[in-house]
């Protein structure tokens, strides 16, 4: 499995050309090495197969990075227990284990983007392409290994650092290395490719410059090196991205690659094989879902995942524009009733199939970008240049000028702000770790959640400083003897 895996990059299965200035995910064809890798059609379908995991990475992202924090949750179905359910419910409520499926989903996924980017690598320097054409592609390779190496360290900590492509099982059984070294290949990687990268490109879809900076932002507030966060930061605001009037238009199919994208995993409706169901998970599970989406289906095994929290709901502000773009309060169900269950909307557009759609996963955005660096300039004690920044978010929002003034008051008032702007788009778990307070936030919440939901037993919301990471895999820790399991699972 493990070899498989990690020469996914030589078969390329996934990749395909680039058709009407579009990235375009649809299998066309499968090649092998013997006759690939040689022009610059080649390496270009090649560097388009490195985006395509990102489509399996995000079916199910928000399961780690949303329901593992205080902003969503799920509700319980005791005639369905099956693995697929509790593997998410456990994941909610931090009793997660090794054997876990949608933790082994992101792991092989972020590896297979690596395998794929790592082929392209070991050989672009040598190929007879164009300078400009060859830098852009390299670029795209670096950034997104820097970026799926990211998502790795963030949720498993130290990993097995494959920087080549693997031919034999000893390449492939490499031990892990520490988080420090992944990140300082990620630093390497990310700032490569952000010399390397255009500023727009032909091809919407492709990342960047200003997705490479943005990396490089994260890595910086990571790493609370919060001066080479603000340097790299103001850097994504001088490229020409704007916040959109409407915040209910950026999630809008209709607006994808918008000027406020900085970098979104592309989905497309259809027999194709590379639509997205979010809508589908995110709405309630009903015998007919026509009421809620427009199109006939049964979706009782699928739906009423990541539901709203009260505490996320509360934090909307009145008047708060973002609220309405982003959740339902109620449902009509199959019957005509009306039910006050609230679910997330932002996702949910018109569409062909039931279970079928045409959205796609906003990963870096402009806000985000206004927000980070309004961080990065509070820690500095820059507040008054942080709440510029604050407030555009704000008023785009429709609301006032923030009212805090102090660092303390100004670094709560943007971790709030954050929260309720970025909703439903997987940053709160780790903007919690990040600032250190996951586990005062979720040890508090966990008891809120134990004391209303009667179906919560036993050892649920242990939150403890082993569960700010997840476990390696057990299919990994039995392919690679290398490996050694995280602390506490």
């Amino acid at each position: 499995m493990k070899i498989k895996l990690l020469m996914a990059g030589l078969v390329l299965l996934g990749a395909s050309s680039c058709q009407k200035g579009f990235l375009e995910l649809t299998p066309k064809t499968s090649v092998t090495e013997a006759d690939f890798f040689q022009s610059e059609d080649d390496f270009t379908k090649a560097v388009t197969g490195i985006y395509r995991p990102l489509q399996g990475l995000y079916n199910d992202a928000y399961v780690m990075g949303e329901m593992r924090s205080d902003n969503t949750y799920y509700l319980f179905n005791s005639s369905n227990r099956g693995g697929q359910i509790t593997d998410k419910e456990n994941i909610n409520t931090f009793t997660d284990v090794a054997t876990n499926g949608y933790i082994y989903n992101k792991y092989i996924n972020n590896y297979s983007g690596i395998a794929k980017a790592n082929a392209v690598l070991v050989r672009i320097d040598a190929a007879n392409i164009g300078a400009d054409v060859k830098s852009n592609l390299k670029g795209q390779a670096k950034f997104l290994r820097a970026f799926y190496y990211l998502d790795l360290v963030q949720y498993f900590g130290g990993v097995p650092l494959q920087l080549k492509e693997v031919r034999t099982v000893a390449e492939a059984n490499l031990p892990r290395s520490s988080a420090a070294d992944v990140y300082k290949q990620i630093l390497a990687d990310a700032t490569d490719a952000s010399t390397l990268l255009p500023k727009n490109q032909s091809i919407k879809g492709q990342v960047t410059q200003g997705s490479a900076k943005m990396l490089l932002g994260y890595y910086y507030m990571i790493q609370k090196q919060y001066a080479e966060a603000e340097k790299v930061l103001k850097d994504v605001t001088a490229l020409g991205y704007s916040l959109l009037p409407d915040y209910a238009s950026i999630f809008d199919p209709a607006n994808k690659n918008n000027a406020e994208s900085i970098f979104e995993v592309q989905y497309l409706q259809g027999t194709q094989g590379v639509q997205s169901n979010f809508a589908y998970q995110f709405a309630p599970g009903v015998t007919d879902t026509k009421n809620i989406t427009g199109q006939t289906g049964n979706s009782q095994n699928l739906g009423d995942w990541n539901i709203p929290t009260s505490d996320l709901l509360a934090a909307y502000e009145s008047g708060d524009t973002r609220k309405a773009a982003s959740v339902a309060d109620s449902y009509i169900n199959p019957a005509g009733e009306v039910v006050a269950q609230p679910f997330v909307k932002k996702y949910l557009h018109p569409h062909a199939q039931f279970n079928n759609t045409n959205d796609n996963w906003p990963v870096y955005r402009y806000a985000d970008a206004l927000l980070l660096l309004a961080e990065s300039l509070n820690e500095q004690n820059k507040s008054a240049d942080a709440i510029v920044l604050l407030n555009q978010v704000r008023t785009r929002a429709k609301l006032s000028a923030t009212t805090a003034n102090s660092q303390a008051d100004l670094r709560i008032a943007i971790a709030k702000e954050r929260r309720v702007e970025l909703a439903f788009e997987n940053h709160r778990w780790l903007d919690l770790v990040r600032t250190g307070q996951a586990i005062p936030v979720m040890t508090a919440y966990g008891a809120k959640q134990k004391a209303i939901r009667p179906y919560l037993t036993g050892n649920v919301y242990n939150v403890t400083q082993d569960r700010l990471i997840f476990p390696i895999p057990q299919n990994e820790l039995l392919i690679n003897l290398s490996l050694e399991q995280n602390p506490g699972y």
